[in-house]
Order: C-alpha cells, then structure tokens, then sequence
C-alpha cells in the first residue's frame, strides 16, 4: 500500500540554519539500564572518583593560576587533557561515581559546577586579553558523548569561536547593527507573544523550545546579561530553577542523557546575550544504536522526531 511520508522543513530566525521536523509515530523508549556501565566504568579505574583524582589527573599551572586544582563547595576543577581550545576546564561536580538526574536536581550538581568554573574562568580573562570566546558544557551520560561515566561539566576558552558560536555572534551583531535591537530580546519577546514554545520567565531567566530545534528535544534558555563573566549570584540562582525543572522533565520522559552549553558574548560588547541549549540524548533500540548521525555530524542538519510546539505543551504542563 502507498504510504506518503511528511517532513517539515525549519529555518532557525537567527543563524538561517534549517532542521527537519520528521512526521512519523513516536514510542516511548524504555529508561535505560546502566548497571553495566557502571561496573565496566569502575572496573576501568575512574580518574574522577575521590581517591584516584590527586594520582591520574593533571594539574593546573599554579604561577598562572594560584593553585594546583581548585576546590569550591566540593567541586574540583582541573584541567582537561583533551585540548579543545586554549584553555580547558573539567569540574568534577559530585563524588558519586554515579549521578541520576534526580539526584543531580537535589543537591544542585551542575549549578556548583557552573559557579565554580566561571571562578576560574574570570582568572583566565584577567591573565590573558586574547582570550574573548567562553561556553560552559556537559555531556551527561554514555549516549552524549561522555566517554566518563562519573558526572562532570566542562568549560572552554579561547581566541576563537565554534562554528555555531561564531554563527551566532556574527548574526547577533548583524541584527543588532540592522535593527538598533538585541536579538534575544525580540526573540523573547515574540516568543512569549506567539505563545507556541514559550515556557515560562524565571527571575532573570527566560525558558523556550526553540523553532528549530538541534534535536528530539531541544530546551532553551536566555539570559538577560552579555557575558557569561557578569553573570551574578541571582541569575546562576534562577537558571538553576529552570534548569532543575528542565531535569525533571526529561527524567519523565525517560530520557537517559543530554547535552548542554552555555554560550557567552564578547565582554564589554552588548548586542548578544547569554544562552543556553540542551537536547536530549538518547539510545535507541533494540540495537542500543546512537541518535546521532550523519546528518548533524558531517551535513549539520537536526533531523528531530518530535514536534516542538508538542515538547512545549508537555514541559509547561509539568512547570
């Protein structure tokens, strides 16, 4: 029997980038199991567990730095040896070797994470002027890319962007140069107009699913301020209450791991604002294959399977 499918094309309002909205019937995919993972991640001696950080990981330049690791609020932070950028950080954010997302959501894991690296962070602008690009990032789980088990979240720095980074910083200050008007203001400002994808504010925070989304379920979030450097104690506060609903959402749908940056502006410019993505990561069965491919990775095209305006409808109902 003929069977006609249906795809719905989507042009993200800044970037221009475009994600493919497949049509198909949706099964909820089972909660994975990761019992296995964590005897065979054990078993391969973890770097990040308590008794193992002082021996198999590195240390930071201490006449650069002023210390060794950092410590704050029982995260440590030390540096990354895969070098992505010029300079890479690793905050260990719990001393359990594994963390579910309930747990992460009651003690506030990744909220200790962030404040501790932008400590850190702020050391490296003050030391080196070339430095102007910063995101803070987490791969939470096996299926995110997370080649540790143990929960950690990472930061970058350098003198150069990403290509999405740059993307959105070059579109952000075309706009702004265009329109005499913030970007992620009027994208804000519509959103909450149009009502579709607009979750809700909290504080200094707004909470969205965006248009056209980087995969199954894409959870945005926008800032009020430009550099994630002037981010203050109220505005970490805040995102965290969103981020900590944003947790439980996708722990009720079974979601097994995500990935996540914080994308800051330039310091001392003002025609961009701190944002954040997370899209959900998941493996999919019954081969446990990844949901990624090579659409994204080599076309950077988001294939997604579910609606957004559906994603929004759910999330704001559990808000």
């Amino acid at each position: 029997m003929p069977y006609e499918g249906k795809i719905e094309i989507r042009w993200d309002p800044l970037t221009g980038l475009t994600s493919r909205i497949v049509h198909v019937p949706i099964k909820k995919i089972s909660r994975f199991n990761y019992d296995n993972a964590i005897k065979v991640s054990l078993d391969a001696k973890c770097p990040f567990c308590p008794k193992n950080i002082g021996s198999m990981t590195s240390k930071f330049d201490k006449d650069f730095y002023g210390y060794d690791r950092v410590e704050k609020d029982e995260v440590t932070i030390i540096p990354n040896l895969l070098t992505f950028d010029k300079y890479c950080l690793i905050a260990i954010i719990s001393k359990e070797h594994f963390v579910d997302m309930k747990t992460l959501v009651k003690n506030n894991y990744i909220f200790k994470g962030i404040k501790a690296l932008l400590d850190v962070l702020k050391i490296i602008k003050a030391r080196d002027e070339e430095v102007k690009y910063f995101s803070i990032n987490c791969n939470y789980m096996p299926m995110s890319g997370s080649s540790i088990l143990h929960p950690h979240i990472q930061a970058i720095a350098g003198e150069y962007p990403t290509n999405y980074h740059r993307i959105t910083l070059k579109k952000s200050k075309d706009f702004f140069t265009l329109h005499k008007r913030v970007f992620w203001e009027t994208l804000i400002e519509e959103e909450a107009k149009i009502g579709e994808r607009f979750i809700s504010t909290i504080g200094t925070t707004y909470w969205y699913i965006p248009f056209a989304p980087k995969g199954n379920i894409d959870i945005g979030c926008i800032f009020e301020k430009n550099s994630i450097l002037e981010l203050e104690e109220n505005d970490l506060l805040d995102f965290n209450k969103g981020l900590n609903k944003a947790l439980i959402f996708l722990d009720n749908e079974d979601v097994s791991g995500f990935n996540l940056s914080i994308f800051s502006g330039i310091y001392g410019e003002n025609y961009f604002r701190v944002n954040m993505r997370m899209v959900a990561r998941r493996f999919l069965p019954p081969l446990n294959a990844a949901d990624s491919n090579y659409f994204d990775k080599i076309h950077m095209e988001n294939a997604c399977l579910f609606l957004p305006e559906d994603v929004s409808n759910n999330i704001r109902a559990l808000w």
